[in-house]
């Protein structure tokens, strides 16, 4: 079965991200984030369809870097305790030197 991506207005979840993880995602090397299985996780889970956009930060000091990914898939490493969101695509990027792989000044 075939999941629509052409939804405009997806749901979101915001988290927090190291930058090395960051870096990674908006280079395109990582394309599965993992997240740890507890409940926490779950009920943010449970309140969004997929597929969703999964909001990424980077610190909290002004300008944050940040990442916006659209999510088409989660599945679960009961092995590992993780959750893997399966990364469709970058949507957008904020505050990142693509090139230089680090915060805009």
């Amino acid at each position: 079965m075939a999941i629509a991506m052409k939804k405009l207005n997806y749901d979101r979840i915001t988290t927090t991200i190291e930058r090395e993880w960051l870096a990674q995602i908006i280079a395109g090397t990582k394309k599965v984030e993992c997240r740890q299985i507890k409940p926490y996780w779950r009920k943010r889970f449970e309140k969004v369809s997929i597929p969703f956009e999964l909001r990424l930060l980077n610190g909290m000091n002004h300008p944050v870097p940040e990442v916006t990914v659209l999510i088409h898939r989660i599945t679960k490493d009961r092995r590992a305790g993780e959750y893997r969101l399966h990364i469709k695509k970058v949507l957008n990027h904020k505050h990142w030197d693509k090139r230089l792989r680090k915060p805009k000044p």
